[in-house]
């Protein structure tokens, strides 16, 4: 059938992508409904709890394998939870490994960009607020000085 073992990978390959091809979106919406109800619950539980730990992603895993699954009935549905923990786990410490390697997490970059655009506008409005204050006083002491040398008195601050 085949002249020599490159023809007959090669019809394998083939095979192999005619039958993604073709069954291929029969499983990508399960992942990506999967994946997406995932990160949507580890993400809520995160932004809930303001801290990012592993057993977010071990709930976010039980609940979506759990969701899958119940239609299996109770057995189903604690299986579900089962398979969902096991595998969420191992993805909560990869990220929390890549978290670290990161330096910080993305609560605690959140928190430190609040700080700072806090601290920066508290800055200004301060600044502000001295400004007018020396025109209020600058203001006071010209009440009785022609206006030329009031002005003169506003530009050099």
């Amino acid at each position: 059938m085949f002249q020599n073992r490159a023809d007959a990978v090669q019809s394998a390959h083939r095979a192999g992508l005619r039958s993604f091809i073709r069954y291929g979106w029969r499983w990508s919406w399960r992942v990506a409904a999967f994946a997406t109800m995932f990160n949507v619950v580890s993400t809520g539980l995160s932004a809930y709890r303001d801290k990012t730990t592993i057993s977010n992603f071990a709930a976010a895993g039980g609940f979506t394998g759990a969701l899958f699954r119940m239609h299996l009935g109770l057995q189903g549905l604690v299986g579900g939870i089962v398979f969902g923990t096991a595998f969420g786990v191992p993805a909560g410490g990869l990220l929390m490994a890549m978290y670290g390697l990161a330096g910080e997490t993305l609560q605690e970059k959140r928190s430190r960009e609040r700080r700072e655009l806090h601290e920066q506008k508290l800055a200004e409005w301060q600044s502000r607020l001295s400004m007018t204050e020396i025109l209020g006083q600058t203001e006071s002491n010209a009440q009785g000085r022609p206006e030329m040398e009031r002005a003169r008195e506003l530009k050099s601050y």
